[in-house]
């Protein structure tokens, strides 16, 4: 049995590797493996360590370069130990080093050991700065003051498979965002108060690079504080990381900054510095969704309701409250408001009998024109030509406010009356209706009752530029991002799962219809598995092309490895359990599967659409070209060639 595994990343150390390697080879522990992983080295490096290359205690690894962070990242996914330790190939450690921390570690039942260590000048060999280990008692204790470099530690390599913590690649100040992803996973924690590791210090290594590479520390920072949020751990852990940003901000970081040779550089990394510490004092970071949401709500007017009005009545419109994005979205909203005992809402379908109606508020009525849905293609022309009739007999002075949710039929219901009209936009109006001409008299119809809104509301900006070219300038408009329920999508996704996901997978949540993409989907996937790369992709949803899809699957003879799971009134155990979230629509509004992806910390991969805005500053994101050889050229070189199928770093 393997004990350790001992990552070594090596890149262009021709001087130092051999010492490196040496130190590990005459580790007193026998049980250990040396994974070194050679990052596209261009000088003598490999042929420094070729002499050892066949002790059985090397594993030789060789990828294209990618930096540092991306070689510790290839080699924990070979790390076979039981134990997993990392070491940087310019260090070397004693000898007896892995064997004393492991026995403490087995001693102790520790998820993770950590040693001291010493400074040593490349240019003066006499001179040493001892590093001893700060004193604390718990966790948030260490949260507050850790050491938080990768090479002095042993980690449990269940404990890393569980947390999935990876380090962030093309950044520096990589091993805190790595170490403070790994803290919520890590219980009990060994110390042993011996110098092992010899940090050496020389002119051109990473660590002495004082370049605009320092604004690093304010995306690290927020990635951080993004994944204890998303987690449901920021408010039990708010105090010490906001004493840990002021710390960072004030401390370490401040001092390579002022390092900076470049005057101008150096000034602006100082303000900003100085800014974000006094966000953290202030206590002006970002807020959480709720809190978002009820900022809207009472600032910008959300809906131009004066919620202190006594018995505001709200009528909210939709087709069905289906299995859906929207839907999904609007039952998050009327839950929401429902607790303001000051309103009155009522929800209006089409069709009754959708699978969310069970998850709304007591307190919220519901009034549908037919019990269930009805497949019948005279239905919609029923609803366009007696719409006047239907408003009147279900609405007409009834509410305040009238809130047509979802572009469609409802919009052509809600718009008479003397009441307060705001239509809500969900999808890119320039597609969602296709190019035939049908789809354009239809457009031509609804701006005729766009018109009649006081309000339009967009999910997003691209969507509301789309809008605008189509109708020019009509209404109020505005964008507001939609709001959803995250600590409900925690708590849902601890649900136990129907089916077991299969792994390496990429997953998907979505209707089964055109604009979604999916028949592109499994036509690249068969692709890939032509190719030798072996995964499976499960789509969660239904729809009309349900049948041609299963068509397309057996005719590809797919139909082991790209599995339709159907419709689930819970999808986030599987989201949860997915290890790349997938969305390759065509064209798409704000994407609210997104948020609850970016809410279970999965890596998101989507194509170039509106749901674009969803991803914007989150760091575990691909957009592809909105083409299938490009998809297929990207998923291949990015994901699949490069071995990332475990890992989020694109």
């Amino acid at each position: 049995m393997i004990k350790v595994s001992i990552i070594v990343p090596m890149y262009n150390v021709e001087k130092y590797i051999d010492r490196c390697l040496k130190s590990l080879l005459e580790q007193t522990l026998d049980e250990i493996e040396i994974i070194i992983v050679n990052d596209g080295s261009t000088d003598g490096s490999e042929k420094e360590i070729k002499k050892d290359l066949n002790n059985e205690k090397i594993r030789y690894f060789e990828k294209e370069n990618g930096g540092l962070s991306s070689a510790r990242n290839f080699g924990m996914k070979y790390a076979k130990g039981e134990y997993i330790a990392f070491l940087d190939s310019d260090d070397y450690v004693e000898k007896n080093m892995y064997e004393e921390m492991y026995n403490v570690a087995k001693k102790e039942n520790a998820d993770m050991v950590e040693c001291d260590f010493l400074w040593e000048w490349e240019d003066d060999k006499a001179k040493t700065k001892k590093d001893t280990r700060r004193k604390y008692k718990n966790k948030r204790e260490m949260m507050k003051k850790p050491r938080v470099v990768a090479w002095n530690k042993l980690i449990k390599k269940s404990v890393l498979e569980k947390s999935r913590a990876k380090f962030p690649e093309g950044l520096i100040y990589e091993d805190l965002e790595f170490f403070y992803k790994l803290i919520p996973y890590i219980n009990n924690i060994s110390y042993i108060n011996k110098y092992f590791v010899y940090y050496i210090q020389r002119e051109n290594s990473i660590s002495n690079t004082n370049s605009e590479k320092n604004a690093d520390i304010f995306k690290i920072l927020d990635n951080i504080f993004w994944f204890y949020k998303n987690q449901g751990l920021y408010e039990e852990y708010k105090k010490e990381l906001k004493y840990m940003k002021k710390r960072i901000l004030m401390g370490s970081s401040m001092k390579r900054i002022l390092k900076i040779r470049d005057k101008k550089l150096r000034r602006n990394l100082i303000i900003q510095s100085i800014r974000e510490c006094i966000k953290v004092i202030l206590c002006k970071e970002t807020k959480s969704y709720s809190n978002k949401f009820n900022f809207l709500i009472k600032k910008n007017k959300l809906y131009t309701i004066k919620l202190n009005t006594i018995n505001k009545k709200i009528c909210f419109g939709i087709t069905k409250l289906g299995i859906g994005g929207a839907e999904r979205v609007l039952v998050d909203i009327v839950n929401e408001l429902s607790k303001d005992k000051n309103l009155d809402i009522t929800i209006f379908t089409i069709y009754g009998g959708g699978e969310l109606e069970k998850e709304l508020s007591k307190n919220i009525k519901l009034k549908s024109i037919y019990n269930k849905e009805i497949k019948n293609k005279f239905i919609s022309i029923y609803i366009f030509l007696f719409r006047k009739h239907i408003y009147n007999k279900y609405l007409r002075g009834k509410y305040d406010v009238n809130i047509d949710f979802l572009e469609g039929p409802i919009t052509r219901i809600f718009c008479y009356g003397n009441n307060k009209k705001i239509a809500w936009v969900h999808n890119d109006i320039s597609k969602v209706f296709g190019n035939s001409l049908k789809a354009n008299i239809k457009r031509k119809i609804d701006k005729y009752f766009y018109k009649k809104y006081e309000k339009i509301i967009f999910v997003s900006k691209q969507n509301k530029e789309a809008f605008e070219e189509i109708y020019g300038d009509i209404s109020e408009r505005q964008v507001i991002y939609n709001y959803i329920n995250k600590d409900r999508v925690i708590k849902m996704s601890k649900q136990k799962i129907e089916e077991e996901l299969e792994h390496p997978n990429l997953l998907t949540v979505t209707r089964l219809v055109k604009q979604k993409g999916i028949d592109r989907f499994v036509r690249i996937h068969k692709r890939l598995l032509d190719n030798g790369f072996i995964h499976k992709v499960y789509v969660i949803g239904d729809g009309k092309e349900r049948e041609s899809l299963k068509e397309l699957i057996k005719e590809l003879k797919v139909e082991n490895s790209f599995i339709l799971l159907g419709k689930k009134e819970n999808p986030y155990p599987y989201i949860k359990n997915a290890d790349y979230f997938v969305l390759l629509s065509y064209f798409e509004g704000y994407g609210m599967v997104l948020e609850e992806a970016k809410i279970l910390d999965k890596p998101i991969i989507i194509t170039d659409t509106a749901a674009k805005e969803a991803v914007q500053n989150y760091p575990k994101s691909l957009i592809l070209e909105n083409d299938e050889e490009k998809i297929y050229n990207r998923l291949l070189n990015n994901i699949f060639k490069k071995g990332n199928l475990w890992n989020y770093q694109f």
